[in-house]
């Protein structure tokens, strides 16, 4: 099967081969891909919950984007609503191919997970959100709990009684409107707190994040990325 990107995600990629770190002094020079004129642009990224490094590749060219620990996600890349991409994610010798298409106005997230077994290769999860709750006042934070071992997942303030998104079960996603201050989240699972906070930072009004619960071998892992589009 010929795996294809779109124009634009493969100048994306191929001005991603220096890391993630380069996206933000290239989105500037990015321009939004074209949509038609009564359509609505559509985003996607790439994220790593993987134990290894993952590269996304675009078949039939050298364009290659890498995910690793400290660069985990990248940002939303804006693409035609409603025509398929594909590509390739590699980790070590294991590698997926992977397809989605986009509504219009839908941000999807593409997420590469290790295997139910150690060794036994990559887990992809497409995880597709709507945002309606754009407040340029507020900050956004979801969690996307993508570990089946986490049940009724939580986030709660660390070091205070304050929950921020609760019930999260395997496969779904909460998100919620918060004041733009320096958060730090501690996650909880079936109501027992599960590994150390996670500082989200000093978040920003009008920015969004997303906090992704993860597997990692016998417990739990939580990691964010900051919603960023690449312009």
């Amino acid at each position: 099967m010929t795996l294809r990107f779109p124009r634009v995600l493969l100048s994306c990629l191929a001005l991603s081969s220096l890391g993630l770190a380069a996206f933000p002094a290239v989105a500037a020079d990015i321009p939004l891909y074209p949509t038609g004129p009564a359509e609505d642009s559509s985003f996607v990224r790439f994220v790593s919950g993987a134990s290894q490094t993952v590269d996304v590749t675009a078949s039939g060219s050298k364009a290659r984007l890498t995910l690793d620990a400290a660069n985990p996600a990248s940002h939303f890349l804006p693409i035609a609503a409603g025509k398929p991409i594909t590509g390739t994610l590699t980790s070590g010798s294991a590698h997926q191919d992977v397809s989605a298409t986009v509504k219009p106005g839908e941000f999807v997230s593409i997420v590469a997970l290790d295997g139910a077994k150690s060794g036994a290769g990559l887990h992809v999860v497409t995880v597709h959100e709507s945002p309606d709750d754009f407040n340029a006042l507020k900050a956004s934070v979801a969690l996307y709990n993508l570990d089946a071992r986490c049940t009724a997942a939580t986030l709660k303030v660390a070091g205070r009684d304050i929950v921020l998104l609760d019930g999260v079960t395997e496969g779904q996603s909460k998100r919620r409107q918060v004041n733009p201050v320096s958060l730090s989240v501690q996650l909880t699972c079936g109501g027992q707190p599960s590994g150390q906070p996670l500082s989200l930072g000093a978040l920003q009004a009008g920015q969004r994040y997303t906090v992704f619960l993860v597997p990692s071998g016998a417990h739990s892992r939580v990691f964010f990325a900051n919603d960023a589009v690449a312009h």
